[in-house]
């Protein structure tokens, strides 16, 4: 076709391809109100954890040699953040995740965000695993008589399970911490290893609740350790 031909065509005008094709689908529209709603706390969210350590974007830290991190399933890293608290740095990401729930022949799946924390330490502290006791972790520690306990901590010893690749370097390094203030986030897991820590506050999906939580944890871990 040359411009000769484009002569003889009436309309040229461009088709409007901006409408919304599944403006009355309910199901779609529906589900595009939660992704925004799911966005809009998210954001929120991770905005009271900015704005308690003035946490700015940072590059991603390399947490592959803690093991509380390898219990993730497949974790997509979404965010890094970076901030202080008095003198001290803390870092946090946010990690996307699949969890599933069966409930007899049904199957339910959904993508979930959650929260990690990472703080640099004063002292080097022995390899160190605390997470919430159990019946299975009390079951066996009747075997392997690895938990550790801390007279002077006995709340925080109760709702804890803790091991450590050296238990009297452990004992000197918490001997007269207020361990206690950690027992009142029964939930929580960190691990200690060399100048880092690494913690969750819990396995709960993001949420306005759960960020307030995670500032209270990381601000009694940056004091305590």
């Amino acid at each position: 076709m040359d411009i000769d031909d484009l002569e003889d065509i009436d309309d040229l005008t461009v088709p409007d391809f901006s409408g919304d094709d599944f403006a009355d689908d309910k199901q779609i529209q529906k589900k595009r109100i939660l992704e925004a709603e799911f966005k809009k706390m998210t954001e929120d969210s991770i905005k009271v954890i900015t704005d308690a350590f003035c946490a700015q974007i940072s590059s991603h830290k390399n947490l592959k040699h803690f093991l509380l991190h390898k219990t993730i399933a497949i974790p997509t890293l979404i965010e890094s953040y970076q901030g202080k608290w008095g003198n001290k740095a803390i870092h946090f990401c946010v990690f996307q995740y699949t969890s599933s729930v069966y409930a007899g022949k049904l199957y339910n799946a959904g993508e979930n965000n959650y929260f990690v924390g990472l703080i640099d330490l004063d002292k080097t502290y022995p390899h160190t695993i605390v997470q919430p006791e159990t019946i299975a972790l009390k079951i066996e520690d009747l075997f392997t008589k690895t938990d550790v306990d801390f007279a002077h901590a006995k709340r925080f010893s109760w709702k804890f399970h803790a091991i450590t690749e050296d238990k009297t370097a452990l004992e000197m390094l918490f001997f007269n911490k207020d361990l206690d203030r950690i027992a009142q986030f029964p939930l929580t897991e960190f691990e200690l290893n060399n100048r880092q820590c690494y913690f969750r506050e819990n396995r709960k999906p993001v949420s306005l609740r759960e960020a307030e939580n995670f500032v209270e944890l990381a601000k009694i871990l940056l004091e305590v350790l």
